[in-house]
């Protein structure tokens, strides 16, 4: 018998491989070993339900699952999504999703879309503020709205990561507005450091919400730039400002036309009279 030489499966490799080199994601000496069930600090693969179809591979975001003679999940990379057990796609019901304790269940609250955020009662990586202003009027004239994702598409990232950015904004006098997911990982509001504990967990995605005044566009050109040298993932950042009366745009007249301006598509009917009555 021929030994297989075949390379693991990886979502990774689908993605990023050309530009980065097609590499197997390693699988960790806890992922496989076969504990029992109630032992299982993380999302895995039961290796004696698995037929090795392969079916998982390609559906995890973080490309933590590998196919040998059967899949198996990589704990340090897998962001606890769901996805994979969410699409039933195993026939054979082999994914199980382990016992999750602090601080790995920040995995499954900022990657699990159908995961409740304790801090802000709501699924999700953002607050109503970045939804709908009319709802909160958190945005006031001369001010505007910062949020910086950290993440996707595919790298995923590590919360050490977004402490760097929370780091950055807090030196220059920005705070992280308080009722955002990410505030309650904050261990010293002077400086932005978080709970030592949270820094190497593993998120598909996490929003930081910002406010600084519109004066400051250029410090926040500054900021950024020195941000994209120092973050170790990718990430984007959007600004929401205040529509000027004749309902034009001031995003274009602040940061040019190289900035992508989003259409005013979404509109919330009736939740602005109260702020229409007050503000008239």
């Amino acid at each position: 018998m021929t030994e297989d030489k075949r390379p693991a499966i990886n979502r990774r490799h689908f993605l990023i491989g050309s530009a980065v080199g097609a590499a197997a994601v390693a699988a960790s000496p806890q992922a496989c070993s076969r504990p029992a069930a109630a032992e299982v600090p993380h999302r895995w693969i039961d290796p004696s339900r698995c037929i090795g179809c392969g079916s998982c591979v390609p559906l995890c975001p973080m490309g933590a699952i590998r196919l040998d003679e059967v899949a198996r999940t990589d704990p340090e990379e897998c962001a606890e999504c769901g996805v994979c057990q969410r699409s039933r796609v195993c026939p054979g019901d082999a994914i199980q999703p382990g016992k999750l304790e602090w601080p790995r269940t920040l995995r499954e609250a900022f990657s699990n879309p159908l995961v409740e955020h304790k801090s802000t009662g709501v699924p999700g990586r953002g607050t109503e503020g970045i939804k709908t202003n009319d709802s909160t009027r958190r945005y006031q004239p001369g001010f505007m709205g910062v949020f910086v994702e950290l993440g996707r598409p595919a790298l995923g990232a590590r919360l050490r990561e977004v402490e760097r950015v929370v780091r950055k904004f807090t030196e220059h006098g920005y705070p992280a507005v308080a009722d955002n997911p990410v505030a309650e990982l904050i261990a010293d509001s002077k400086t932005g450091a978080f709970k030592p504990e949270v820094l190497d967990e593993k998120v598909i995605s996490a929003l930081v919400e910002f406010i600084l005044p519109r004066s400051a566009f250029a410090e926040l050109r500054a900021l950024l730039a020195e941000l994209s040298e120092e973050v170790e993932t990718v990430f984007n950042v959007s600004i929401a400002l205040r529509a000027v009366p004749d309902g034009a745009s001031p995003l274009d007249p602040l940061f040019g036309p190289e900035v992508f301006r989003l259409p005013n598509g979404k509109v919330n009917l009736g939740l602005a009279e109260g702020i229409a009555r007050q503000e008239g």
